[in-house]
């Protein structure tokens, strides 16, 4: 009686392993992760130079994979193998728009645009009504004493620091030269020589020049230069009409410590938060507790005062009930907003170009000292060689990493305050991307010392980096010289030091987008890429096919099963029956484990894991056929099946236990040295073959051992044994008794 309870035991605790299974599928609970070729996605592979160290290859590795994290997808799957990264994203083109009801209050515009919600409609009437029509400007021109223009800037800020910096100074000879003690620029292929500014024989002219010694405007006499250059004043030549939320001084006193006073351009499509001599403090608090996170930025390309105003008083508080939310393939939110429109925009920047531009990108942010500019107006623009410019040179050792940080480099600008395309001559790096320990996208400005907003790129250094820094802002300060920002050999900013930054944090500037910044920021903080990597292929797999091919999948697979079953009815019969059940259990529990070390660990099911699991049908056939057939070799000795299911059992084992651990090596050695989905195969396979030893040991033996103990099922014509007939059966029975 004990032996049977044990074996009773053991059935049921199996059966309660499959029930739990079945209804942790049935209510979601369980649900096997699919790879790119099930479920659709994108496969991105990148290439290093040839002889790239194994350490470089490893960093570049993580750096991308923290990448892929910060950007919002789920479960990738990311390997190297000599130097190539593969990159695979299963489901990224299957995000999903999402519609949700909603109560909260919003303002928005008759488009629908909303500027941020509150559950309390009091709230958001209260911040509309502090809502003010402001101009702004959009081009700011300096012109000398004689009223000619010698530069516009896109903010007034721009302009007055360029005005600080304007100097007189000989007419510069543009004649390239070879001699280092020459008046000329001598740019070398290195990009380590610079234009040397000295005037011409005679001295015959004097010009304005900017901080990056370009030349604005050249007169006959030093005189008339200086009397041009005390002369200088501004002009707001274009104006736009912004409509801006409340804002109180009070709550914009402190700015984020800045490298600079910005050199970029607020953008005009951007919210302002400028303070309004009309706002006061119930709306601007008001408008702290609106929810922004969905919120479109606040109109500012109004041609005139009158149609900002008119728009202005169309805006609305109305009840939205109805929010779009946009979902990934693994069901992650990634933002929820009051128009579809919106939530569209969304989903296209979570998309697969997105993320095409983010991973592959080197991403190396450099801080120099600015040398001098050369606009593409000046002679000698086109003598000078950008350093590590071209693909060729970027694959050679003296481009990667930090070959080129010691070194004098020529960059192409594209910072605000210098002609498009101008070429920038940088000194040694003073920090680099890796010296930043944090780095998030901010809205600045929007203060009353700062009334211009703009999107910038906050961060934080650590301690060797804000050293470093400290002892460059503080040596670039008495002269106001300028620090350029570049990224990937391009510069992005280049800020004035108006006085020493010893905190060990700032603001990058340049132009940005809210996309741009929030996309440096990820880049920063996930690292720059140890060495420059080359997209070699781009493949896309969609929903429909990977559908197409789980479909496939799981026809094999039924079909595989059903096949087994049939065969082993008509030759096992009763115990064919047994093996039913069992291989369900074998396959219910196989999918339980998938979906676990899917949720826990990140696996993807992928078609070679399918595959693995087909092929695993057969090895737990071969279980159930081995001890069947020795059961049947003792019976046509002479034994009962009461007595020969435990010596069959024994003996089968063994034998079993031997073909699942060659298998399992196999599996383990496939495992580790095949890349890609062939791993995937190989893990299945080995999980699929322990599986079977679990379910052999505590369903297949205590389930048959069951059954010979009862008489009826034995005696059944289709039982499936032949015993015997002079066997003494009485006998062995007293003799041969199943351990539970």
């Amino acid at each position: 009686m004990k032996r049977s309870r044990g074996l009773w035991i053991s059935v049921i605790f199996v059966a309660i392993l499959v029930l739990g299974s079945a209804f942790s599928f049935a209510f979601g609970v369980f649900k096997p992760v699919l790879g790119l070729d099930l479920e659709g996605g994108l496969a991105v592979i990148l290439s290093a130079p040839a002889g790239t160290d194994q350490g470089t290859m490893n960093q570049a590795l993580e750096n991308i994979r923290n990448r892929v994290d910060a950007f919002g997808v789920g479960e990738p799957d990311i390997f190297l193998s000599g130097n190539t990264i593969e990159i695979q994203i299963p489901g990224l083109s299957n995000s999903t728009l999402q519609q949700q009801s909603a109560d909260t209050y919003c303002i928005e515009d008759p488009n629908g645009d909303s500027y941020g919600c509150s559950a309390d409609q009091s709230v958001a009437q209260e911040a509309l009504s502090g809502f003010t029509v402001g101009s702004q400007p959009r081009q700011v021109c300096l012109l000398d004493g004689n009223g000619d223009q010698l530069q516009c800037y896109a903010s007034q800020q721009e302009a007055d620091t360029a005005k600080g910096g304007i100097t007189v100074a000989p007419k510069q000879s543009a004649t390239p030269s070879a001699s280092a003690s020459s008046t000329s620029a001598s740019p070398t292929a290195s990009g380590s020589a610079s234009p040397t500014v000295g005037p011409p024989p005679g001295a015959s002219g004097y010009c304005l020049t900017d901080l990056g010694n370009t030349e604005l405007k050249c007169y006959p006499s030093r005189a008339d230069a200086t009397a041009a250059l005390k002369g200088i004043t501004s002009k707001v030549t274009k104006t736009s009409w912004c409509i801006q939320a409340p804002s109180s001084s009070s709550a914009s006193a402190t700015p984020t410590p800045s490298a600079s006073a910005s050199a970029s351009a607020s953008k005009k499509a951007k919210a302002s938060a400028s303070p309004s001599a009309s706002a006061s403090p119930a709306p601007a608090t008001a408008y702290a507790k609106l929810d922004v996170s969905g919120a479109q930025p606040l109109p500012c390309d109004f041609a005139s005062n009158q149609a900002a105003r008119t728009a202005l008083v169309a805006y609305t508080t109305p009840h939205v009930t109805t929010q779009y939310c946009v979902y990934s393939s693994q069901h992650e939110n990634l933002g929820c907003y009051t128009t579809q429109a919106a939530a569209a925009q969304r989903q296209r920047e979570t998309g697969q170009q997105a993320l095409l531009n983010l991973i592959g990108k080197t991403a190396r942010l450099e801080e120099r000292p600015t040398l001098g500019v050369v606009a593409p107006t000046d002679p000698s623009y086109a003598s000078i060689q950008l350093t590590c410019s071209t693909p060729q040179e970027q694959a050679t050792k003296a481009c990667q990493g930090a070959a080129q940080d010691n070194n004098d480099v020529w960059y192409v600008s594209n910072a605000a305050g210098s002609a498009p395309g101008s070429k920038m001559h940088l000194g040694p790096v003073v920090i680099i991307g890796s010296n930043i320990t944090k780095a998030s996208a901010q809205l600045t400005g929007g203060t009353q010392t700062d009334p211009i907003t703009q999107w910038a790129v906050a961060f934080t250094l650590d301690g060797p980096g804000s050293s470093k820094f400290a002892a460059a802002t503080t040596a670039a300060a008495p002269t106001h010289s300028q620090i350029a920002i570049a990224v990937d050999r391009t510069v992005i900013s280049n800020p004035q030091v108006q006085s020493a930054i010893t905190a060990g944090n700032g603001i990058i500037t340049g132009n940005f987008t809210e996309q741009e910044a929030k996309d440096l920021a990820s880049l920063l903080n996930a690292g720059a890429l140890p060495v420059e990597l080359t997209r070699q292929s781009v493949r896309t797999v969609s929903p429909t096919l990977g559908s197409e091919s789980l479909k496939q999948g799981i026809i094999a697979g039924i079909a595989g099963l059903i096949l087994l079953f049939i065969y082993l009815l008509l030759y096992y019969r009763l115990l064919g029956i047994v093996a039913w059940f069992g291989m369900s259990i074998w396959a219910i529990l196989a999918l339980a484990l998938i979906s676990i070390a899917g949720k826990s660990y990140g696996y993807t099911l992928s078609l070679a894991g399918v595959a693995g699991l087909v092929i695993s049908l057969g090895v737990t056939a071969d279980s159930y056929i081995v001890f069947f057939e020795r059961l049947k070799d003792e019976v046509r000795a002479g034994r009962s099946p009461r007595a020969a299911v435990q010596p069959a059992f024994k003996r089968a084992f063994r034998t079993i236990v031997a073909a699942d651990i060659v298998t399992g090596i196999a599996a383990a050695v496939l495992y580790l040295t095949a890349v890609s989905s062939v791993r995937g195969f190989a893990l299945t396979l080995g999980v699929a073959t322990a599986l079977d030893l679990f379910v052999v040991y505590f369903f297949k033996r205590p389930t048959v051992f069951l059954i010979s103990k009862t008489t009826r099922l034995v005696e059944m014509r289709g039982f499936g044994l032949t015993s015997a007939t002079a066997a003494d059966h009485t006998a062995l029975d007293t003799t041969m008794e199943p351990d539970a």
